[in-house]
């Protein structure tokens, strides 16, 4: 009991506190005068506003830590959008090279290529097939398209092509149209040109120029590009004719190698009689 008294001597400020603060509360809440129901409703007014800019204040946090979320989940839907358009493009892609597989005559041997030297007039590709799948030197290489070059060298895993815009491709060709004959070459940028033909030759922009049957390299009347332009030779015999190739070789990926060997009898006697401009 001593203790009692004691512990109240110490804290009797704080008790009595207590005590009329709860008689104080008590009375306003039971009490019906006018004063009192002002006090109450001013106090439950400023409460009111307490809360409403505490819950403001949270909302604020709550808000930024949401869009925070949204911010990362639009990124993350960004990204598998962009992987699904990827994946599309190459299931298209797949299919056409299918389908051009299936509708050739030719014996294919489907690519990859998994190098590239895009050097200015040096433009070649490494494939990843060699002569242990059956390809050998000259076969042409295509793609849907069209003609893309030549294999020039191959071990029995990997394969070097040199590509049309190479500055020592060259190829028999002609005008579908028209059927006159030329030899196509690079020249400069992205364009091919068709050589070797006459002035007074009916040629027009929009023709098409595919490959020759007179290749001993190339089958005949591969797609090789359109013609954009025809304009005077340095010689003044000759046009300078200006080819869009058919084929977006900065975009390539998958190309087919042709099984198409020249005949080697052929090619020692016209090298001897007639050297010719194909290489």
């Amino acid at each position: 009991m001593q203790f009692l008294f004691s512990v109240f001597r110490v804290f009797r400020d704080y008790i009595m506190l207590t005590v009329l603060s709860a008689l104080s509360l008590f009375l306003i809440v039971n009490s019906d005068s006018a004063p009192v129901q002002v006090l109450r409703s001013f106090s439950i007014i400023t409460f009111a506003s307490l809360q409403s800019s505490t819950t403001w204040a949270a909302g604020m946090f709550s808000a930024d830590r949401d869009a925070a979320k949204l911010r990362d989940v639009n990124v993350t839907l960004m990204e598998e959008v962009m992987q699904l358009r990827q994946l599309r493009q190459e299931n298209l892609e797949l299919r056409r090279k299918i389908g051009f597989r299936e509708r050739s005559s030719y014996a294919l041997v489907p690519t990859e290529i998994v190098g590239k030297s895009l050097v200015l007039g040096q433009h070649m590709i490494t494939l990843d097939a060699g002569s242990d799948d059956s390809i050998a030197v000259n076969m042409p290489v295509i793609n849907e398209n069209g003609l893309v070059g030549k294999i020039i060298a191959t071990t029995g895993s990997y394969a070097i092509a040199q590509l049309a815009l190479h500055r020592d491709f060259r190829a028999t060709a002609k005008i579908k149209r028209s059927r006159i004959d030329g030899i196509i070459a690079w020249e400069e940028g992205d364009n091919l040109i068709l050589k070797n033909v006459d002035k007074t030759a009916d040629v027009l922009p929009g023709d098409t120029i595919v490959t020759s049957e007179y290749s001993n390299i190339y089958p005949a009347e591969l797609m090789i590009g359109v013609v954009r332009s025809i304009g005077p030779g340095g010689g003044g015999q000759f046009s300078h004719i200006v080819v869009e190739p058919r084929v977006h070789f900065a975009s390539l990926e998958r190309v087919f190698v042709i099984r198409y060997r020249s005949i080697p009898e052929r090619s020692q006697i016209e090298q001897a009689v007639f050297p010719s401009e194909e290489q």
